[in-house]
C-alpha cells in the first residue's frame, strides 16, 4: 500500500504514535490521471454542499482488527468509487463539476496513544474529540487535493478503539453517510448491505424545467419565496454569531453544541402534555417552546420552526440507498416568541407545516436544486435567521444514526457513538446503550444536541435551563 499523504487538522497529542498510514483503493481498478478520469456527476444541491464535512466517531471495546477494517474498506470502495476519487470543481456551472473517479484511494491511519485509556474517553462531542478524526480542510477538499473521505483508528492502551471517520457533503448527505458504513461494517464480516448497492444517478433527483434558463428558475424561485439574500450581510451576520471560516466552513466553533437526554419518562411526559400522534410531534413542539423561553428573546420576534424532511422512500421518494444529498429544511411554521404558552398551542401550530413539508418534499427538492443551479441562497426558511442562529431547526436523526451502533467490524458494535457535528441547530438522536443495566442504544428516550451562538449557548448551560431542555421542569 501507498502511504497516504497528510492533509489533516488531527489534533495530535505528543502521546500519540503513528502505527500504519496506508491509503486504500477500489479492486481492480487502475490508478487514473486526473486529467483523463473519468468524471462521475454532481447534483446542483451536491455542489451547494461542497464546503462542509460530516463526522462520526465510535468507541468499540474490543480492539478494532485493522486488517479487517482495511479489507472492508476495500471491497465497499469497489461499490462506492467516487469515495475513492478527487473533486473537480474547476469548469463553471454546476453541470461541470463532480468527482474524478482517479482511484487516489481514502487514507485509512492508525495511531496507538500510550496514555489514552478506553474508560477515560470523553463522552460527548467536545474540542478534544477532534483528535480522533483527520479531518480533510474544506479548502483542499474544493481544490481537489484532498480525499472525500478518511478514516483514522486510535487505539487505546490496554485496549479498546476509536475509530474516527469524515466524508465530505458534497457527495452525501447524512443518510448516505451512514448507510456507507453500514455496507464497510458488512463487507468487512463478508455480508452485502441488506438494502443492496448504492445508487448514484442524480436524475432521479425531481428536476426543475428542461431548458430553464437561470433567469427562468429565480423567477419560479422567488414565487415560491426562495428570494436571493445579499451574501456580504449573510457572512457577515453568521461570523458575528459566532460561526467559523476555518478549519469548518460556517459552522459553529468545534465542542459548542451540548448533548441534553430526554429520557423515556421525561418523553412520555412531553407526548401527554403536547397531546402529540408520535415522539417527533412531541419533540419539535418542546424544542420550540423551550428555545423561545431560554433563549431571551423579546416577545415578537421571528422564531421560525424548521423540520428537515428526507426525500427517500415511500411511494414517491427517491430510493433508500441514494447516495447524495437528499434532505431538505422546510419552514414547518412561521412563528414569533410568544405566539404559543403552551406545548398543545405548538402541536397545533407546526402540524400544518409538518402536513404541507411531507406532501410536497419533491417539490421542495426540486426547488432546492434549482436555487443551487440558479446562484439563489434563499430558501423556504430565513437563512438570514439560521447562520445568527435564530431559529428552531429540527432535524430527528433518531432511526438514521441509530446505525451506528450496528457498525459491527468482528467484535461487537461501539460502545458509544457521537453523532457527526452537523449544522442543525437541534439534533436529535437515540439515546445511548446503558452498560450498567444494558439497555441498548435507543432504549431511554432520545439525546438532543443543541447548538446556537456561543453567547446564547451559556445561558443553555445553565442547570435550570438543560432540566427545561430535558423536560424535567417547566413542562406546560
Amino acid at each position: 500500500m501507498a502511504p497516504a499523504k497528510k492533509f489533516f487538522l488531527d489534533g495530535k497529542r505528543t502521546s500519540e504514535r503513528e502505527f500504519a498510514n496506508t491509503t486504500v483503493r477500489a479492486p481492480d481498478t487502475d490508478l487514473a490521471e486526473y486529467e483523463r478520469a473519468p468524471m462521475q456527476a454532481l447534483s446542483g444541491y451536491d455542489v451547494g454542499e461542497v464546503p462542509f464535512v460530516m463526522q462520526a466517531v465510535c468507541y468499540y471495546e474490543e480492539t478494532l482488527d485493522v486488517g479487517v477494517l482495511e479489507r472492508g474498506l476495500r471491497a465497499t470502495l469497489a461499490k462506492y468509487p467516487m469515495l475513492a476519487g478527487r473533486l473537480d470543481l474547476r469548469v463553471p456551472g454546476w453541470q461541470n463539476k463532480g468527482v474524478k473517479l482517479t482511484n487516489d484511494g481514502v487514507p485509512l491511519r492508525v495511531i496507538a496513544d500510550d496514555d489514552l485509556k478506553f474508560e477515560d474517553l470523553p463522552q460527548d462531542y467536545a474540542s478534544e474529540t477532534r483528535r480522533f478524526l483527520d479531518f480533510s480542510p474544506w479548502i483542499d477538499v474544493m481544490l481537489g487535493d484532498a480525499p472525500l473521505f478518511t478514516a483514522k483508528v486510535t487505539q487505546c492502551a490496554g485496549g479498546g478503539s476509536v475509530l474516527g471517520v469524515c466524508m465530505s457533503h458534497a457527495v452525501s448527505d447524512g443518510q448516505g453517510f451512514i448507510e456507507f458504513l453500514v455496507s464497510w461494517s458488512k463487507a468487512a464480516n463478508g455480508e452485502a448491505h441488506p438494502w443492496g448497492d448504492p445508487v448514484f444517478d442524480r436524475t432521479l433527483v425531481s428536476q426543475p424545467e428542461p431548458g430553464q434558463s437561470v433567469e427562468d428558475m429565480r423567477a419560479m424561485l422567488s414565487a415560491e419565496g426562495f428570494d436571493n439574500v445579499p451574501s456580504v450581510p449573510m457572512l457577515g451576520g453568521a461570523l458575528m454569531a459566532g460561526r467559523t471560516l476555518v478549519p469548518d466552513f460556517l459552522r459553529f466553533p468545534a465542542g459548542n453544541r451540548m448533548m441534553v437526554s430526554v429520557n423515556t419518562d421525561n418523553l412520555r411526559n412531553l407526548r401527554e402534555a403536547s397531546g402529540a400522534s408520535n415522539d417527533n410531534e412531541a419533540l419539535s413542539a418542546h424544542s420550540w417552546l423551550a428555545l423561545a423561553d431560554l433563549c431571551e428573546l423579546p416577545r415578537g420576534t421571528p422564531l421560525e420552526h424548521v423540520t428537515v424532511v428526507s426525500g427517500r422512500g415511500g411511494r414517491t421518494g427517491l430510493p433508500d440507498m441514494y447516495f447524495g444529498n437528499a434532505a431538505i429544511g422546510v419552514c414547518t411554521g412561521r412563528v414569533s416568541v410568544g405566539d404559543y404558552d403552551s406545548l398543545a398551542e405548538v402541536r397545533d401550530g407546526l402540524r400544518p407545516g409538518f402536513t404541507k413539508a411531507m406532501m410536497r418534499r419533491n417539490k421542495y427538492l426540486m426547488l432546492t436544486e434549482a436555487a443551487f443551479r440558479a446562484g439563489v441562497n434563499g430558501f423556504d426558511f430565513d437563512i438570514m435567521a439560521f447562520m445568527q442562529g435564530q431559529m428552531c431547526w429540527c432535524n430527528n436523526l433518531v432511526e438514521i444514526y441509530k446505525k451506528l451502533y450496528d457498525l459491527d467490524f468482528g467484535g461487537g458494535g461501539p460502545s458509544l457513538a457521537l453523532p457527526p457535528e452537523l449544522n442543525d441547530i437541534v439534533q436529535i438522536q437515540c439515546s445511548r446503550p446503558d452498560r450498567s443495566t444494558g439497555a441498548p442504544a435507543g432504549a431511554n428516550g432520545v439525546e438532543m444536541f443543541i447548538n446556537l451562538p456561543p453567547a446564547t449557548m451559556e445561558k443553555m448551560r445553565r442547570p435550570e435551563a438543560i432540566e427545561r431542555l430535558a423536560g424535567a421542569r417547566g413542562i406546560r
